[in-house]
């Protein structure tokens, strides 16, 4: 009889979201293999962008400053422009506040625009180094079949050809857009196709001469091929093109090809311009969600669940940011912490999120070209900057959506009002939202957030004794049952949103479960019992 492999959770797929899963699954104590049918991770980088969301929880991984290294750096990330040539006038330049990698008051991270090749492998360095990983890449996943017990696959070495036969309670595949997964389960990709085919160019060449100080993190360059999208990639030598208006009857872009669009975009003689093309990757635009982000034991996650125009980082943090609302759920239901329909809050959390921001996407794509439409007609133009302000601003939508269900709190209060909700974000303690930053040291090197990960946690503002003491009571009782839950205590919080709640739930993905106010009538148990994911014993 062949010997099979147990694990608790098989991820299919290894590259950032992938790595993500597991980095999380292997903080909660969680053992499983992950695959990917690569040999390495990637080598022609296309996520660019990671917001100041995902880098909170990259900080949690101990890997945000080596990532942060990788950034293009401050002045390049402050806007976009629109221009003809790097030795041609300039059409347009919006501000990207949401780019700019500088820190602000409401977070302890910085975003950060570097390439994905760079820290994909730091997150594959860190995954493997993981006691509850097995990371696998030139491997892969066939034959996957589930039952009311599990899942079992057959995990296929692609250099050797050996076979080794596993068994899973779950599968998470983040195996990107094209997932097989996604199909053998029956939960196509609705949404959209467009007929934009896309040259993705990786090259190294010193521009410094011609880009001066009309610097930015995306150079959009109208030239007689179409609008390309130029992207610094270390701010210095290496960088990457989108080329539209691609045929793809024609085949593959020619080498050759490719070098004449990019001496076009600079604006020189092709005897000017030392350059080295390094790879170039076709694709085409797609926006969408797939039918469901599970089917049984099966779960979604990343480009797999959600496809996006790449404009503005949507994607990739969409990305991150399910990953880290899925892992903590499948991990508290493998401990026996909580019931099976705990996993039901997944797509039922995340997929108003993902659907926002493919909207979103599909949006700024649209804004991004009207600035050379309305440059085109004589339009305008002021205007046209505007409006495409989102582009590149929009901690709202980063930092101020709310998750709804069983699982948080329903607000009675509506939120802080703001002048754009899409761009602007007051930090505020509701259910549902992520819980606000706070600096706990005077040196500002512990966050509020750095509490969060594992337990469910009850924060006590201030000090209030006899709250305080009834909280520690009823929090020691769900502790005595097995639950993974603590009391952590801030002194001072007069300066933060915390001032205005006297308890605080958070969940260990960092989102607010509930809270109380002063004189709330609500037991500590009441509220326990309330939004906690417990198994209701029969009586």
């Amino acid at each position: 009889m062949t010997e099979i492999r147990e694990t608790q959770v098989l991820v299919i797929g290894g590259s950032l979201i992938g790595l993500t899963c597991s980095l999380l699954l292997s903080s909660l104590g969680i053992e499983h293999v992950l695959v990917d049918r690569r040999p390495h991770t990637s080598d022609h980088p296309r996520a660019r962008l990671y917001d100041r969301r995902t880098m909170e929880l990259l900080r949690r991984f101990g890997v945000q400053r080596e990532v942060e290294a990788t950034g293009i750096g401050d002045l390049w990330t402050r806007q976009n422009r629109w221009i003809h040539s790097l030795t041609g006038p300039q059409i347009a330049q919006v501000p990207t506040e949401s780019f700019q990698m500088a820190p602000v008051d409401y977070s302890p991270s910085m975003p950060v625009m570097g390439a994905q090749d760079l820290i994909e492998e730091t997150l594959w360095k860190a995954a493997r180094e993981q006691p509850a990983a097995e990371v696998r890449f030139y491997t892969n996943a066939e034959d996957l079949e589930q039952d009311a017990d599990g899942c079992s696959a057959n995990l296929r070495d692609r250099d050797t050809d050996q076979v080794e036969q596993v068994r899973a309670r779950y599968v998470v595949a983040a195996d990107g857009v094209n997932s097989a997964t996604r199909e053998l389960i029956s939960c196509p990709l609705g949404g959209q196709t467009f007929d934009v085919y896309m040259q993705d160019i990786l090259f190294e060449a010193d521009l410094s001469r011609w880009v001066g100080n009309r610097v930015g993190g995306l150079l959009f360059m109208l030239t007689r091929y179409g609008m390309g999208v130029y992207q610094p990639m270390d701010g210095a030598l290496r960088w990457r093109v989108q080329l539209p208006n691609w045929d793809p009857e024609r085949g593959d872009l020619p080498v050759e090809t490719a070098r004449e669009y990019i001496v076009e975009a600079v604006g020189v003689d092709a005897s000017e311009l030392d350059l080295e093309i390094q790879s170039i990757r076709p694709w085409r635009f797609i926006a969408g969600l797939s039918k469901h982000f599970s089917n049984g034991r099966i779960f979604l996650a990343g480009d797999a669940a959600h496809a996006f125009i790449p404009t503005g980082g949507m994607g990739s943090n969409a990305g991150f940011s399910g990953a880290h609302n899925l892992i903590w759920k499948l991990a508290y239901v493998l401990q026996g912490h909580a019931p099976d329909s705990l996993l039901d809050t997944y797509e039922e959390e995340h997929r108003p999120v993902a659907e926002h921001r493919v909207a979103l996407s599909i949006e700024n794509g649209q804004l991004a070209a009207n600035i050379v439409r309305t440059y085109m007609s004589d339009g305008d133009m002021a205007e046209a900057e505007r409006n495409c302000h989102q582009y590149g601003s929009y901690e709202g939508m980063i930092m101020a959506y709310e998750y709804r269900s069983a699982l948080c709190q329903a607000e009675t209060e509506p939120p802080p009002t703001v002048e754009n909700e899409h761009r602007d974000f007051i930090p505020v303690v509701r259910g549902g939202r992520r819980a606000p930053h706070a600096w706990l040291d005077p040196q500002r090197t512990l966050s509020t957030l750095d509490w969060f990960g594992t337990d469910y946690v009850v924060m006590i503002c201030g000090a209030v004794e006899a709250e305080g003491a009834a909280w520690r009571s009823s929090v020691d009782d769900y502790r005595a049952r097995g639950f993974p839950i603590r009391i952590e205590q801030m002194l001072h919080a007069t300066n933060t949103p915390y001032a205005e709640s006297e308890a605080v739930i958070v969940r260990p993905d960092g989102v607010v479960a509930a809270h109380t106010v002063r004189g709330d009538s609500r037991s500590p148990s009441e509220l326990l019992d309330r939004y906690l994911p417990l198994i209701r014993r029969g009586r």
